[in-house]
């Protein structure tokens, strides 16, 4: 499955030392040429937006390098740029091409639900040691993704480092990255957690906040806000580059977004910061704690200033569809593989009808039904200010569920299709007519070839799918 074409070879093999003495140089070197030099070997991004973000993206690593430690910047270069940029993207393409389907760019992986903090609105303190996903079909796992041209896993929780032999893992794949979504419970509890990300390079953590001392501790418990002050020092005194994950709820969505706040974690070292808004899922999810839709779209409005004046790189899950060309679930750019090993669509939309103990990972992506619904129903909209199936277009959400019959991961994981239907439904039309007449205005025009591109390769990969049937 990993066999090029001679000339993609000889083209890689060409183009990598030079991807390495430019990131060599790169501290040495003004952002604009950084930006205009990776524009030859990348090209343009097929979404305006995504052009622009890639550009800070790139601007961004001349800090990054700056406070890096040799290990962490050879790893970047290395892994990310060559393993997943340029090499991963050659074989993802190759295979695309070959099997009729989109072959992810990350996975996101769960390992383990078991964390030592007992937040509120989290399923984690439920799970037991047993519940984990075995070693042995982790290592496997990755294995096959590195087949597909795979290098880039985001590993989350639970708490990730709290899983048997998770730096075993990061060594044994040290061609690979590795991003981590964490409490910081450990990295500020062990002595020596940091300092083995230190020597590996290749783990880039991310701290969960919900806002300062007062939000995190209402939340995580009391004391909670001086281990990520302690974990984020012992990060930036190491050289790990590392960046924190914001929960966006209808209580703390302006703190988030607030200078201060963006401030005070970029002279604590991170890098970048995701937000992701709260979702009515998991254990007795709360309704009322989804930002209002005007909340999203200040949201919205209020990243793309700040990504233009802050030098902390931010993305935003649910608001940054035009970054990406809509959702990414289903395989279209990653799925998610659960500590029991169920293969789903989205860490968010928690059902499945195929399990890595039973298949492997490209049986998962060519086989499973509830992904090809899904693929065939995306984009949801061409509007991708309203890029999720869950919440902006739940009808497909629905759809998708009964016309694959999916088991479902949780108990509650349907309640978003069910119980809060209704509540679901209005959400998704009042966001609509705060976002349709933006999207018709600001983006529309720019953004017709690219839907019109998706559009007929989504024709073209279920003519492919219906032939192979």
């Amino acid at each position: 499955m990993k066999r090029l074409p001679t000339k993609t070879k000889i083209k890689l093999k060409a183009t990598t030392p030079i991807v390495k003495g430019l990131f060599g140089a790169l501290p040495y070197m003004p952002e604009d040429t950084v930006v205009s030099i990776m524009r030859k070997f990348y090209g343009e991004n097929g979404y305006p937006a995504g052009q622009e973000f890639i550009e800070k993206a790139f601007r961004s690593l001349k800090k990054i390098f700056k406070n890096a430690n040799a290990n962490c910047r050879k790893a970047i270069v290395n892994n990310m740029i060559i393993n997943e940029g340029v090499v991963g993207q050659a074989i993802r393409n190759s295979v695309t091409k070959k099997v009729g389907f989109d072959i992810p760019v990350l996975l996101v992986i769960t390992p383990t639900q078991r964390c030592p903090l007992s937040c509120y609105g989290c399923y984690a303190a439920e799970h037991s040691k047993s519940e984990d996903l075995e070693f042995e079909t982790f290592d496997k796992l990755i294995t096959e993704a590195k087949e597909m041209g795979i290098y880039f896993f985001v590993v989350s929780g639970g708490e990730p480092y709290i899983y048997d032999r998770i730096f075993e893992l990061f060594e044994k794949h040290n061609d690979c990255y590795f991003q981590t979504y964490t409490s910081a419970y450990t990295l500020a509890e062990r002595d020596d957690h940091v300092e083995k990300l230190a020597k590996l390079g290749n783990v880039l953590p991310c701290i969960s906040i919900e806002g300062f001392e007062k939000e995190t501790e209402a939340r995580r418990g009391k004391g909670h806000f001086k281990r990520i002050q302690k974990a984020m020092k012992r990060l930036r005194d190491a050289g790990v580059p590392f960046g924190f994950s914001a929960t966006a709820t209808k209580e703390n969505n302006d703190l988030l977004l607030s200078d201060k706040l963006i401030d005070y974690y970029a002279d604590q070292g991170c890098v970048l910061g995701y937000y992701f808004q709260y979702m009515p899922i998991g254990r007795a999810p709360v309704f009322e704690l989804v930002p209002t839709p005007e909340q999203r779209m200040d949201r919205f409005t209020r990243i793309r200033e700040l990504r233009k004046t802050k030098s902390i790189l931010l993305a935003d899950f649910w608001c940054d569809g035009p970054l990406v060309g809509g959702c990414l679930a289903g395989g279209r750019r990653y799925v998610h593989i659960n500590n029991l090993g169920n293969v789903e669509p989205c860490v968010f939309a928690q059902a499945y009808d195929m399990n890595i103990y039973n298949n492997t990972l490209f049986e998962c992506l060519r086989d499973s039904k509830l992904f090809k619904a899904i693929r065939k129903r995306q984009p949801y909209s061409d509007n991708l200010l309203r890029p999720c199936m869950v919440i902006d277009v739940p009808e497909c959400w629905r759809e998708a569920l009964e016309e694959s019959n999916a088991n479902l991961s949780y108990k509650t994981a349907d309640n978003v299709a069910k119980e809060l239907k209704d509540k679901i439904e209005n959400f998704a039309k009042e966001y609509a007519k705060l976002a349709d007449p933006i999207w018709e205005k600001h983006y529309k025009k720019d953004y017709e070839h690219a839907n019109r591109h998706v559009h007929q390769m989504r024709k073209k990969f279920e003519d492919a799918s219906e032939k192979n049937a």
